[in-house]
């Protein structure tokens, strides 16, 4: 395992830092793939609703469970600022997105990505369809192109020009779908929106092409597609 440091992600963390850290980052500020116990919480509201969809799907196609709800429920309790309690938990943060790709058969490339983001109460609908559009974009680049190759001292040694971000030309049509419904009577409603634009997009491309062509890619950027970088 290799953890990185900072906005982008491109810097390494010395193993000894990671080591020091990873006790507090999993215990502490755990998340729903960790041993935290409030991200154990939630993973089993997630999967109890997963086997739900699961067993309604044998034998039937989504089309057919259209209108059926397949519910969980989940309060996180948050400690009072200040409360003497070890690991005080703040505050919980949580959303909903999927996306889904859609590849020209032609020439296998990305004709259209679809975004359905629930963001609660959409208090600026124009700047939830720009978040999830620039999430999306930053997230293709990283599943399909971009390299960033760093020296020993992690010294970058490409140029900006070269790293294979995707040129506003190439960059192929994206449905935003902001889900807009009353949230909870805190922040005007509004859930919140931000790096989970970026989450789905890589592992929708990557379903996009095993079902394109049968070969499961498990590796960023994703190997023989036509975006792929030779040399």
């Amino acid at each position: 395992m290799e953890i990185y440091l900072d906005n982008a992600a491109t810097t390494r963390v010395c193993p000894e830092a990671a080591d020091a850290a990873y006790k507090v980052m999993t215990e502490v500020y755990g998340n729903p793939g960790s041993t935290h116990k409030l991200g154990r919480e939630a993973r089993a509201v997630l999967d109890d609703s997963r086997k739900k969809l699961a067993a309604a799907l044998e034998g039937h196609t989504l089309s057919d469970l259209v209108g059926q709800e397949f519910y969980g429920e989940y309060l996180a309790k948050t400690d009072k600022l200040g409360a003497d309690v070890p690991h005080p938990v703040s505050h919980v943060a949580y959303g909903y997105a999927t996306q889904m790709c859609i590849l020209d058969k032609k020439t296998g490339k990305v004709e259209q990505m679809v975004a359905a983001h629930d963001v609660g109460k959409a208090v600026n609908p124009r700047s939830c369809e720009g978040q999830i559009e620039g999430g999306v974009v930053m997230s293709m680049g990283y599943a399909l192109r971009e390299q960033y190759p760093i020296d020993d001292n992690c010294k970058p040694i490409e140029k900006y020009g070269e790293l294979g971000l995707f040129r506003a030309h190439e960059i192929p049509k994206i449905t935003p779908i902001v889900v807009d419904k009353p949230g909870l009577d805190v922040a005007c409603g509004a859930i919140g929106i931000g790096e989970i634009t970026s989450i789905p997009t890589a592992p929708a491309i990557a379903d996009a092409y095993f079902r394109f062509d049968g070969e499961r890619r498990t590796k960023l950027p994703l190997a023989n597609t036509p975006y792929e970088r030779k040399g």
